[in-house]
C-alpha cells in the first residue's frame, strides 16, 4: 500500500483551492460592477439602434431587440448579464418627441443598471 505523502496533500489542497477560487464569483456575484457596466453598454447599443430605426423609418418604435435584429439595426439581441437568458430590456421610442426609453429588467433590484443621460449623445 502506497503512503500518503506531503506532495499529494499539497496538490489536493491546491486543487480544491483552485476550484473554490473559480466558483466564488459565480455563487456570490462578485462581478457586480462588471455586470452593471455591461448592462449599460448593452442599453446604449440598443438606444443607438432605436435612434437609427426611427430616423430611417420616421416612425415610432414599439418592439423588442429581436425586431431590431430582424430589420438590421442590431447584430444580436441583448440580455442583462445579472441573471442571463430571457432577461430582455424594455424599449420604446417616440419619433415625434425623439424620446427613447431603454430599461433594464432588473432596474429595481440593481439601481446601477440605469442608462445615464450623459452617455446618450
Amino acid at each position: 500500500m502506497k503512503k500518503f505523502n506531503i506532495y499529494k496533500l499539497i496538490s489536493i489542497i491546491a486543487f480544491l483551492l483552485l476550484i473554490f477560487i473559480l466558483a466564488v464569483p459565480q455563487f456570490f456575484n462578485i462581478d457586480k460592477k462588471k455586470n452593471a457596466e455591461e448592462c449599460i453598454k448593452n442599453m446604449k447599443i440598443i438606444y443607438k439602434a432605436i435612434e437609427r430605426y426611427m430616423d430611417e423609418r420616421e416612425i415610432n418604435f414599439e418592439g423588442t431587440a429581436r425586431d431590431l435584429m430582424r430589420t438590421g439595426f442590431l447584430k444580436k439581441t441583448y440580455e442583462c448579464p445579472e441573471n442571463g437568458v430571457g432577461d430582455k430590456y424594455y424599449m420604446s421610442g417616440n419619433y415625434e418627441t425623439g424620446e427613447i426609453i431603454v430599461k433594464c429588467p432588473h432596474e429595481e433590484k440593481f439601481t446601477d443598471h440605469k442608462l445615464p443621460e450623459s452617455l446618450i449623445e
